[in-house]
């Protein structure tokens, strides 16, 4: 399915990368995992992403697993690759791969050097096999956190403004995410970064998400930004509120965090590889309390 097809609000799920007891990439695990995802709201499956602990995954691997979603979706759900790399041929190699390996999106961060965004963009959208959802993303390790921008606002609305664009992801700085939004143009994708900000994000005129939060409980994602842009922010502040309890626990453990949770769910292949972020006994209780208050376990 050609991505500009899909109908508004939509949720973008940044993956976790499924492993065994041996940290090697479960695809099996992935299958399985993607059964029960294609139940639910998720429109389009990032592979690539910090949720999926991009950093610690080979590009083989990426590739094998994108391959296993990609040939899993039908109908209206796509699959979207990661890349974070400042050079342009080696952008462009990757999205030549990611394409021929099923991808129907590509899920570009922004350079963090200021002076070569606009040069960068302007060869990789020109060439890309594939539109492209821009991710303003500073410090792609630290969830939940505001960075410095890594552009002004009126270059970034100038990026997304280009051909070849999907759409454009915020960061965490809603105050500066705002002014962006008079820059990027209506017709254009402008998401929400962060679960515990869905509302506020439609507020700013956000239209959608790709966030941690997706693997978790995706339809709600879906429900609050079809509440919250139908203006009925009354109506959306309890599951605002029990959206940001859970995220709160899990989300500074990062991608174990969105695992234990999942582990819990009846996903498979939730391990890391090491090193990751070990949850305090007191905080796996509190999260399974949470979930389970939702009846997500």
């Amino acid at each position: 399915m050609n991505a500009f097809e899909l109908k508004d609000p939509l949720v973008g799920l940044p993956m976790v990368t499924p492993l065994d007891e041996d940290e090697n990439v479960d695809l099996d695990a992935a299958e399985f995992n993607l059964e029960k995802w294609k139940k639910t709201s998720v429109d389009i499956f990032v592979v690539g992403t910090a949720s999926g602990e991009e950093l610690y995954i080979s590009e083989n691997e990426k590739v094998e697993l994108l391959e296993t979603v990609s040939k899993s979706l039908v109908g209206n759900k796509i699959s979207a690759a990661g890349i974070d790399n400042p050079s342009v041929k080696e952008t462009l190699r990757l999205a030549e791969r990611y394409a021929r390996s099923g991808a129907s999106l590509l899920r570009i961060r922004f350079p963090r050097t200021e002076e070569v965004i606009v040069n960068y963009f302007s060869e990789v959208l020109k060439h890309s096999p594939l539109p492209v959802l821009l991710m303003h993303q500073g410090q792609p390790s630290n969830f939940g956190v505001a960075p410095k921008p890594v552009a002004n606002p009126e270059l970034l609305g100038n990026i997304a403004s280009m051909d070849n664009v999907f759409g454009y992801v915020t960061e965490h700085d809603m105050r500066f995410e705002s002014t962006v939004r008079k820059y990027v143009p209506e017709d254009r994708r402008f998401w929400i970064c962060n679960g515990s900000m869905i509302l506020l994000g439609t507020l700013i005129g956000c239209n959608g998400t790709t966030t941690a939060f997706s693997n978790i409980w995706p339809d709600a994602l879906k429900k609050l930004l079809k509440i919250g842009l139908d203006g009925n922010y009354e109506k959306g502040k309890e599951l605002q509120n029990q959206i940001k309890d859970i995220d709160n626990l899990m989300l500074p453990y990062l991608a174990a965090g969105i695992k234990y949770c999942l582990s819990l769910m009846g996903y498979k292949g939730m391990n890391s590889r090491e090193p990751s972020r070990d949850i305090p006994d007191q905080i796996k209780k509190s999260i399974a309390k949470a979930l389970e208050s939702v009846n997500l376990i």
